[in-house]
């Protein structure tokens, strides 16, 4: 048996045993609300957000609002804030074009202070990290199309720091203004996914609340999968012509 046809099967059984897990979470949620109790609770549940809404919605100062969330965004720059929650703010304090534009504005802010930051004053830890793994260094050390596409794919994927890839790019000395429209891009679906959800958290089990978390890690799935294609194609391609050299 073949180290892909292992690979491949590991991979199919994961697949299988996570979407036997979600058919057994659903199903225990449907007989949940067959529970007359737990439709009680649940009523009072949506009673006590619908109340929590109405007084979010009637906030007199959303001029103070905005600030506030910028602010916090300006925090993360030095705190290990979750990004998600901040946008998850905007979107439960505004209408959703408007939290969406918050966001955009609040990430941008974010992202410019880490580039500049790794720009003077280096990479950090996780650069050098990095550059230690060959696939890596060889995509980084590849043409400006690799690290364009692999920054999109950074971005879109939750489980690598915006802080830390920012700050790596910034090290890079990457073109400021490509490297800010390329973050925003790649990053865009999830600052529209988290402002949806925060948006709809007074309704937690609404379809508009549960479709934006199913984007997001159909999104990060394909992401990663991406991520390891490309570093896998530079890889040959760099020891391809490695090899053609000697």
């Amino acid at each position: 048996m073949t180290h892909t046809k292992l690979n491949r099967q590991k991979l199919l059984n994961l697949l299988a045993f996570f979407l036997l897990i979600l058919a057994a979470v659903l199903f225990c949620v449907a007989l949940l609300f067959q529970d007359p109790t737990f439709l009680a609770h649940y009523d009072d549940i949506m009673g006590r957000l619908a109340e929590f809404e109405y007084k979010v919605a009637t906030i007199p100062y959303k001029g103070l609002v905005i600030l506030v969330i910028l602010l916090i965004y300006l925090s993360k720059a030095f705190l290990p804030l979750p990004i998600s929650a901040i946008c998850v703010i905007a979107g439960m304090a505004f209408q959703t074009p408007y939290a969406i534009l918050i966001n955009i504005v609040g990430f941008s802010l974010l992202s410019a202070i880490k580039y500049f930051w790794g720009k003077h004053l280096g990479g950090g830890i996780v650069h050098k990290f990095l550059v230690k793994n060959e696939g890596v260094r060889r995509v980084m050390n590849a043409d400006m199309k690799a690290n364009t596409v692999l920054l999109l794919a950074f971005r879109l994927v939750p489980s690598f720091p915006i802080n830390t890839i920012s700050q790596v790019y910034g090290a890079m000395q990457f073109d400021f203004k490509k490297y800010l429209l390329l973050s925003v891009l790649g990053f865009l679906p999830k600052l529209i996914s988290y402002s949806f959800i925060g948006r709809n958290v007074y309704d937690p089990f609404s379809m508009a609340f549960i479709l934006p978390i199913v984007i997001l890690l159909l999104l990060s799935g394909l992401s990663v999968f991406g991520i390891n294609a490309m570093i896998e194609f530079y890889s040959e391609k760099s020891k391809s012509k490695d090899s053609n050299k000697k």
